[in-house]
């Protein structure tokens, strides 16, 4: 009776070791589909306006560090969102990839290490890639596998679908330096004139859940805030002054909020370090964004308005990554 026991007892570990290795293969393929095209290009000569980089979406640290922000100043920055801790199980094989991705790098004599791959080794969130230069390419997969496309072509379809919005849990981000030649589609983006058209993401967009905290790095004053119409645009959107160092300051625009983020807040308002500012809108709020997120973008002067261009054409992305630097420097190494 004892050994058949046994038996059966190895055989059920058995198949429990098959079922973890055949779950650690499946998310192995998922993680490595979300993270091949993450890896820097070998660094370009940079141009001749500032070091900006010639080519686009660049290693963290490739672009100017035009406030100065050490690595000891970013951590002792609050974190604007949240993100959820990765699981032990996904570190495992975060780290087979990010290993992976270091001998293809080395092969290829590519400057991506580990260091480059930043926070994807503690957080859970999926790094997100919009250059498809297919609208479709760009769609939402709500809960249940169905599709939707990231902008929504009218204020109407945008309540709609915010009453019965369903959407994963799960956190990504958007890249900085991107060129997003199918996402964006509106008038908004010039979309009919390609020298005028505006395609190159100067932000970093953080996608949460709705209602999920947004909160202030450092401490602040609020600039503007107001609600972005348009369909394409920021929604409800507060930009704050937020002082680096005894030298040092930047406006940063936290767009695509609820509603009730900007209510009972006024221009010159103090803002403490850690305060939430705001929280994630939804479709309806968001200027008709499906795929819910937070706009991060940093700017080396102020705005005129609750306003900045996130987005610029090829002809202006020079002068655009000198006033519009690097949010990673602020947000740490996401990618």
């Amino acid at each position: 009776m004892m050994k058949a026991q046994k038996i059966r007892c190895n055989k059920i570990s058995m198949i429990l070791m098959l079922l973890l290795l055949v779950c650690a293969a499946y998310t192995s393929a998922a993680l490595s589909a979300d993270t091949k095209h993450v890896d820097p290009q070998p660094a370009p000569p940079s141009s001749s306006k500032g070091g900006v980089p010639q080519a686009t979406l660049q290693a963290f640290g490739a672009y100017p560090n035009l406030l100065n922000i050490t690595h000891e100043m970013r951590e002792n920055f609050h974190p604007v969102v949240k993100l959820p801790k990765r699981k032990k199980w996904k570190k495992w094989i975060q780290k087979r990839i990010t290993n992976k991705n270091t001998k293809d790098a080395d092969d290829s004599n590519n400057t991506c290490n580990e260091s480059q791959i930043g926070l994807m080794n503690i957080y859970d969130y999926i790094l997100k890639d919009y250059t498809g230069k297919n609208n479709n390419d760009n769609d939402v997969i709500l809960q249940g596998g169905k599709k939707v496309p990231q902008l929504l072509p009218t204020r109407e379809d945008a309540l709609e679908f915010a009453k019965t919005q369903k959407q994963s849990k799960l956190f990504d981000v958007g890249r900085y330096d991107e060129d997003r030649r199918g996402m964006y589609t509106s008038s908004l983006f010039d979309a009919k004139d390609e020298e005028k058209r505006r395609t190159i993401h100067v932000g970093i967009d953080i996608g949460a859940p709705v209602g999920v905290k947004i909160h202030s790095f450092v401490d602040g004053v609020i600039h503007s805030l107001g609600y972005n119409d348009a369909i394409g645009d920021y929604g409800h959107v507060i930009v704050v002054e937020h002082r680096i160092s005894a030298t040092s300051k930047c406006w940063v625009l936290y767009g695509h909020l609820d509603a009730n983020s900007i209510k009972g807040k006024h221009v010159g308002q103090k803002i403490k370090k850690g305060e939430v500012i705001g929280r994630i809108g939804d479709t309806s709020e968001n200027g008709g964004w499906t795929g819910t997120h937070l706009h991060f973008q940093v700017a080396m002067t102020p705005p005129q308005t609750h306003d900045m261009p996130g987005v610029v054409s090829l002809k202006d992305r020079e002068d655009a990554l000198l006033e519009y630097v690097d949010p990673r420097y602020v947000l740490g190494e996401l990618y």
